[in-house]
């Protein structure tokens, strides 16, 4: 799935964005906005302009990397709700399975990902904490690396593969390159101060598509 490139990739699974992150119970939030990172929920490095990513002057460098051997170790203890850690696990597993691939002449699938909780000499992993909106660090990168649930809406199994998925290092669809070609950005209705969330990513520079087609949700 990962090839070994620095860059990032842009690549979505359908079921898991298919739908905004709003609150179960009705009250219209839109809990991924409230993350307070680029684009809603992805939390960058340090040091990374979110407004000169889109010039193709090399800011990749600042960018995260792939984890090493595709390995994700995980911290749950900040969450102390037993039923949200296994919802948590749950999503894990869920995701893992969906981006495995098949042995031949075996039953058996390989993972192309695996989460597994952290062991004393992890020096990089993901923390996943209570927080405000639904957040989380954007792929692989040293210093703390945090996926952020807030309690009253963040606790959904394709909310929290969305989160998920942003830790492997994968941006949203809609900054493609290739956007233009399959939707329309109504860019007067974007909020002032916003207007980078909708700029358009460089190939190669910046991202790769891993050869998929866009995925519409």
């Amino acid at each position: 799935m990962f090839a070994h490139t620095f860059t990032i990739s842009t690549l979505f699974i359908g079921f898991i964005f298919s739908n905004p992150i709003v609150s179960p119970g009705g009250d219209g939030i839109n809990y991924e906005l409230l993350g307070g990172g680029i684009e809603g929920d992805m939390i960058l490095p340090d040091g990374f302009d979110p407004k000169r990513e889109f010039d193709g002057k090399g800011v990749a460098i600042f960018g995260p990397r792939r984890w090493p051997n595709n390995i994700i170790p995980y911290d749950i203890s900040a969450i102390t709700n037993a039923g949200q850690r296994t919802m948590i696990e749950s999503a894990m597993k869920i995701l893992s399975d969906a981006v495995s691939t098949p042995i031949a002449g075996s039953t058996s699938r390989k993972p192309c990902v695996t989460f597994r909780p952290k062991i004393s000499t992890d020096q990089v992993f993901v923390k996943i904490q209570y927080g405000t909106g639904c957040s989380a660090s954007v792929g692989y990168s040293s210093g703390a690396r945090t996926l952020t649930l807030q309690n009253s809406g963040c606790f959904r199994s394709g909310i929290i593969q969305h989160e998920l998925i942003h830790v492997l290092g994968f941006y949203h669809e809609q900054s493609r390159p290739d956007r233009d070609l399959y939707v329309t950005v109504n860019h007067n209705n974007i909020e002032i101060g916003k207007e980078h969330n909708f700029n358009k990513y460089t190939w190669g520079s910046t991202v790769l598509d891993q050869k998929s087609p866009y995925d519409f949700g």
